[in-house]
């Protein structure tokens, strides 16, 4: 069957920074790297992207698979999902950041990105290696205010309940074990919600997906 891949980035990111790489999960297939803006854009209605309601396979890392599972409703039955580094909670007891703090943030990164740029670089001062400039120099790219609803969007929602699912695709989750922005434990909090996902975890990789899925 010919596969059409969907891609979905985390909070301030940009996927085709290692498309090369990811294209090789499944080199004849299509791939698709939606930018973060017009992620944000269709955050209440992912399906409204193009190519959504069509594509056999759909990754979302971080923001994205928050996103995904808040719109699990509209999935095609026979999609598969893969799920990088997701979470219940952004702002759960792990993570260094309450859903108040995280808001002031999101306010203020629409005047200024800098401040929370350098604070989400420090939890990688190892992980993010020779990635840490062109991470950094895409994000600067990104409209503020995007950013802000990003952030925001990840203060307010959190995942509360069973995601149903009746159809054949498969979901999968990926996460690191050395991941300092997405703890494992928020993680596998999801298990309670996603009875029927695959969850594994990569004893050596941190946050980036090109770590996750290799």
């Amino acid at each position: 069957m010919y596969e059409k891949w969907i891609w979905l980035p985390d909070w301030a990111s940009d996927l085709s920074l290692w498309e090369d790489d990811l294209m090789e999960v499944s080199s004849d297939a299509e791939h698709t790297f939606v930018s973060y803006e017009n992620m944000i854009s269709h955050l209440s209605n992912l399906y409204e992207l193009e190519g959504m309601d069509s594509a056999t396979h759909v990754v979302g890392w971080g923001l994205g698979a928050l996103a995904l599972l808040k719109n699990s409703d509209k999935r095609p039955k026979e999609q598969n999902w893969l799920l990088l580094s997701p979470f219940t909670n952004f702002c759960s007891e792990e993570n260094n950041w309450n859903q108040q703090n995280l808001m002031f943030i999101a306010t203020q990164t629409k005047s200024s990105v800098d401040p929370f740029l350098n604070a989400f670089m420090e939890l990688f001062d190892e992980e993010f290696g020779d990635w840490v400039d062109e991470w950094r120099g895409a994000a600067k790219k990104m409209s503020p205010n995007a950013l802000g609803d990003g952030l925001a969007y990840l203060a307010q929602n959190q995942i509360n309940s069973e995601i149903p699912f009746d159809g054949s695709g498969e979901t999968k989750v990926l996460y690191g074990r050395m991941d300092q922005a997405i703890k494992p434990a928020m993680t596998n909090s999801l298990k309670d919600f996603l009875p029927y996902a695959q969850f594994k975890e990569r004893p050596k990789a941190g946050h980036w997906p090109p770590m996750l899925l290799f």
